[in-house]
């Protein structure tokens, strides 16, 4: 679900994105996908800046559509599928995928400005991932338990903190870590290890 001003926005399960206005009145319904890939019951994460739409799907795509009427403005696809929160800070989205890379892509065209990869699992993790942005850098999660600062304006780690052995590499499949909650100096998670963190930024 994600919210503009009074209206909501929400998809079904073929991948038609709705948004309805507060008197349940549909404004637009769109789908910009194939039958085959309808087939494939798309998930779809949504972030928007009250002007457009950013989507990012389980099948790999990821596209901007207008929030005004729906239309499409940029499609793309990714080498693998996504599953993370979406953050957008002025012209720049960012979107962990499965692979555990962080992308940053243009909110103008959808090209991909930078991105940096992470350490993976064997296991492809269905954990949705976290990410914060505080003055210019990204901090981010994986599904191993690793948290990441990234400059923003050039993809350039800062630096990495892993918070499970690396010995234990065939738990992070039932590794689940909370959203990253942040204040000026510390960021904050807990997961289902009965483990919670905080970490100088």
């Amino acid at each position: 679900i994600s919210f503009n001003g009074d209206n909501i926005i929400f998809f079904d399960n073929k991948g038609s994105i709705l948004q309805f206005n507060n008197r349940s009145k549909l404004l637009w319904k769109k789908n910009y996908y194939s039958k085959k890939e309808k087939k494939l019951n798309p998930i779809l994460q949504f972030a928007n800046n009250k002007n457009y739409l950013f989507v990012a799907d389980s099948i790999a795509k990821y596209y901007l559509l207008d929030l005004r009427n729906g239309n499409l403005v940029w499609s793309k696809n990714n080498l693998a599928p996504f599953n993370s929160q979406i953050k957008i800070y002025e012209d720049k989205i960012f979107v962990i995928d499965f692979t555990n890379t962080l992308r940053c892509i243009s909110i103008n065209d959808g090209k991909e400005l930078w991105n940096i990869k992470t350490e993976s699992s064997l296991i492809r993790s269905q954990k949705k991932l976290s990410m914060v942005i505080l003055e210019n850098i990204i901090y981010f999660n994986n599904s191993i338990g690793d948290i990441s600062a990234v400059d923003i304006n050039n993809g350039e780690l800062l630096w990495q903190l892993p918070t499970q052995s690396n010995l234990i590499y065939e738990s992070a499949f039932s590794l689940e870590t909370s959203d990253i909650i942040a204040d000026k100096n510390n960021l904050y998670f807990s997961n289902n290890k009965n483990q919670f963190f905080s970490v100088d930024i």
